[in-house]
């Protein structure tokens, strides 16, 4: 097992020109859709990656790493090192086709993990050991390139709106930032901040969405029931006030 997590990532960081230079190779030498790009892409970067971390010492045989069986399983790419080193590949085209027509995009709406899913995730794998490969690249009926590939903590990539994190509200799914913003979440910890007060957000809104058309005697159960809730939450709430005051 290689132990060193840090220099992993420092090597991945650094390999950013090679895999620019190789993605844009394969697009030369290859034929693709652009709406499949996104999703074909990424088998060639995660080959260049392994390469990369075995050229390196990184990796020196298979039992170093493991790779998903396909994109519904996370994390992508599982580096173990002390601790494990989550991997995920995204990609976006900065280019989107409406009606026939080409024009630019902000982002690509790419799925970043329902707001449910995040807490098994961190509770694998901690904060500080999630991160993404982001390809941007610019597909249209005029060119077809690599834009840019980054590599940073998955928090980096995540759009924040009105002070919390922007989601998809059918299923809590959390959105990317525009490619060219730069991040405002900067830490784990500011994170964390984030995505309680948005959990909190998309709570209420449920609550006040649905409720309203509920008949009246389901209205009253439920009310009954969160009145039971409340108070067993005042409790707990005294409970630890009373243990920081002796503290």
């Amino acid at each position: 097992m290689y132990r060193n997590r840090d220099e992993a990532i420092k090597t991945l960081q650094e390999a950013k020109p090679q895999l620019l230079a190789f993605l844009q190779q394969v697009i030369i030498d290859n034929k693709f859709n652009y709406e499949t790009f996104g999703k074909e892409i990424e088998k060639y970067l995660v080959s260049k990656i392994i390469e990369i971390l075995t050229t390196k010492g990184i990796i020196k045989n298979d039992s170093d790493y493991h790779l998903a069986p396909n994109k519904n399983h996370f994390p992508e790419l599982t580096l173990y090192t002390d601790p494990n080193l989550a991997i995920e590949l995204k990609s976006g085209n900065h280019f989107k086709k409406t009606l026939g027509r080409w024009g630019t995009c902000k982002n690509s709406e790419n799925d970043m993990g329902t707001l449910n899913s995040w807490g098994d995730k961190l509770e694998k794998f901690g904060g500080d050991n999630i991160y993404y490969f982001f390809i941007e690249y610019g597909f249209n009926d005029k060119q077809e390139k690599i834009i840019d590939v980054k590599f940073e903590p998955f928090y980096k990539f995540l759009f924040v709106t009105d002070g919390i994190l922007k989601y998809r509200e059918k299923d809590g799914n959390l959105r990317p930032k525009d490619f060219d913003k730069p991040s405002l979440i900067n830490s784990f910890p500011e994170f964390q901040s984030y995505i309680e007060g948005t959990e909190i957000y998309r709570s209420k809104r449920i609550v006040k969405k649905h409720f309203q058309y509920l008949p009246l005697k389901d209205m009253e159960e439920i009310y009954k029931e969160l009145e039971i809730i409340l108070a067993e939450a005042k409790k707990l709430a005294t409970v630890k006030k009373t243990d920081s005051t002796d503290l």
